[in-house]
């Protein structure tokens, strides 16, 4: 199975502590959100899980091994940002492509057979078959998250992550991607994700990090933390949260 751990990690800039001794577990079949306010180092957190950036102290470990001991460690990490840009004329077919560059050694100018494979399926379950010679820029923002989603997908990474990946789409294109996304968890991937949406949160994740000012306010299940008390604490606001239908539901 699938763990990441991070241990007492720190990340600072110029002196400034953006993450402050940050740590917490996570395995394959999760959904681990990363919550909190603006401000609080959410996508830090996140860019670090991802190895894009290092931290200034603490340890990151796969399956029990240190990052910095894996060798193609992006092969194990799928990452989906928020501010993610492509060339206007690429199509779906050739980002979803993109995912499988990791895999390419020195010498190969090509896809494999095997390789293709993987795009063809994540294509496939991203449900983009119809779209997949449209330029991605002539896609709609729904549409586009989902070929993101599936550009992650064909990496084949143990471990996907995804920065806000609601961000800016309307419901229908919201419950999309959210199903997809347990649809993966659901097949044993450990699926890590900057949510702002609580009642999201309640609904499709088994984990949750909340933060406040680079610090852990409160890691565990959703069980644990969707409390009044806890949430109400980790934002500064009131917020009641009520539990029926087997849901927990906030409300501020």
């Amino acid at each position: 199975m699938t763990i990441l751990s991070l241990s007492d990690i720190s990340y600072s800039v110029d002196g400034y502590s953006i993450i402050n001794r940050i740590s917490l577990e996570a395995s394959g079949g999760d959904w681990l959100a990363i919550a909190g306010r603006n401000g609080s180092g959410k996508s830090t957190l996140l860019r670090l899980m991802a190895n894009l950036i290092k931290p200034t102290l603490g340890d990151i470990r796969l399956n029990g091994t240190p990052y910095l001991e894996i060798a193609r460690i992006h092969q194990q990490l799928s990452i989906m940002s928020q501010r993610s840009e492509v060339h206007a004329g690429l199509r779906v077919l050739d980002l979803v492509r993109l995912g499988r560059y990791p895999y390419l050694s020195s010498w190969q100018f090509k896809l494999s057979s095997q390789d293709n494979e993987h795009v063809d399926y994540a294509i496939d379950f991203a449900g983009l078959n119809d779209l997949r010679n449209r330029s991605v820029s002539s896609l709609s923002g729904g549409e586009r998250q989902r070929a993101f989603l599936a550009l992650a997908l064909a990496q084949d990474g143990t471990v996907l992550l995804f920065d806000e990946p609601t961000n800016h789409l309307d419901i229908v294109a919201q419950y999309h991607v959210l199903r997809l996304l347990k649809k993966l968890t659901d097949q044993g991937k450990l699926v890590v994700s900057v949510l702002h949406d609580l009642n999201h949160i309640a609904k499709y994740c088994s984990k949750i990090a909340l933060l406040n000012d680079g610090s852990l306010h409160g890691f565990g299940t959703v069980d644990s933390q969707f409390n009044s008390t806890s949430l109400s604490a980790a934002y500064g606001i009131d917020i009641e949260v009520d539990y029926y239908n087997d849901r927990y539901y906030v409300e501020y």
